[in-house]
């Protein structure tokens, strides 16, 4: 559903299906508990396609608010409306699934996961749903976009360097103090919004380098660069515990943002209808493919020629048909209700 505040850029829903796949194909691993295929970096290492929908999000509310005035109140609202439907259906349906008699603290984890901040408690949401620890993170970051696009009017983007390194002492400090970071890193806004302001500073630099068309090879570099950074990490026995998770997430983002300008300004894509629709549906891809997967497992406890193979053959095309009934009959009722957050009276335009 096009958004009301900015032109149509059709390539970011194909970023945005990028970013879910990598996901969905990743927890092949999860179900089928396999050894790691490290010739496949990025699907063995797919939590990254997580770090990719973050610096969208920071990219396209940059490319909206740039340089415009927003109504606060309609900019959380429209977060809400697009959010909330779906993360609401999916972990009351998961609650709802466990069976009688329920404890009541199945309900008071119901109640807190539908709150902003409740990854903080590390929930479940539900059976199937734990994926959406990362829709919370973005809330946060939504909850926090308004005030950074005013900073960034007041201060530049000398105030997101300055958050980002302010983030970076954290980090560090925490892993001086536990001897691992990786929690804060991944799971929290303290790891995460580095990654979302990478996308709005990303933001900036498309809208100043202009309309011209970049060669395809440079967005296929940044995709291959990401494979070889997680093959070495990999090679060199990256762990939780390592101190590169320090810095991790910033080399996520400045690799996904690099990844994100050069295809935007790449000439045409094959079959670039088909992944905008795909790209359209990547919320609920993203919300259903773990329900999907256990399905699947269920009836298929031996993989398909091997687990990857059976996530992009059986699981993926069976969680776009799921996700298309979503999309239309919990997503469109919601997102027609939006409204323009932008006062100015020009509307966006890249």
């Amino acid at each position: 559903m096009q958004s009301r505040n900015i032109e149509y850029i059709q390539k970011l829903d194909h970023l945005r299906f990028l970013a879910a796949v990598i996901v969905l194909i990743f927890h092949a691993k999860v179900f089928y508990h396999f050894p790691s295929v490290k010739w496949i970096p990025i699907l063995d290492q797919g939590y990254v396609g997580v770090s990719l929908f973050m610096v969208l999000s920071g990219f396209i509310l940059t490319l909206i608010t740039l340089g415009k005035d927003i109504s606060v109140s309609s900019f959380y609202t429209n977060r809400v409306l697009r959010i909330y439907p779906l993360f609401i259906f999916v972990v009351t349906a998961g609650y709802f699934s466990t069976p009688e008699p329920r404890e009541t603290a199945v309900s008071v984890d119901f109640m807190m996961s539908l709150l902003p901040f409740s990854n903080l408690a590390r929930l479940k949401y539900g059976p199937f749903g734990g994926q959406l620890w990362s829709v919370m993170v973005e809330m946060q970051f939504y909850l926090l976009f308004p005030l950074l696009a005013f900073m960034l009017k007041v201060r530049g983007v000398t105030f997101y360097l300055f958050t980002i390194l302010l983030m970076l002492t954290v980090r560090l400090s925490v892993f001086f103090l536990n001897g691992s970071v990786q929690e804060m890193a991944y799971f929290s806004i303290f790891g995460n919004v580095d990654i979302f302001l990478i996308g709005c500073m990303a933001g900036l630099v498309y809208r100043s380098i202009g309309n011209g068309v970049m060669p395809h090879y440079i967005w296929i570099s940044a995709f291959i660069g990401m494979n070889i950074i997680l093959a070495g990490l990999n090679r060199f026995g990256f762990s939780n515990s390592s101190m590169f998770w320090v810095l991790w997430p910033d080399v996520q983002g400045l690799i996904w943002a690099t990844l994100i300008i050069a295809y935007l300004r790449s000439g045409r894509i094959v079959l670039s209808g088909m992944w905008t629709y795909f790209g359209k549906i990547s919320y609920s891809l993203y919300a259903w493919h773990i329900l999907v997967w256990m399905v699947v497992v269920r009836f298929l406890p031996t993989p398909f020629i091997s687990p990857y193979v059976t996530g992009a053959l059986i699981v993926l095309p069976l969680t776009v048909m799921l996700s298309t009934l979503s999309f239309y009959v919990i997503e469109t009722p919601f997102l027609l209700l939006r409204s323009r957050y932008i006062l100015a009276k020009s509307i966006s335009s890249v």
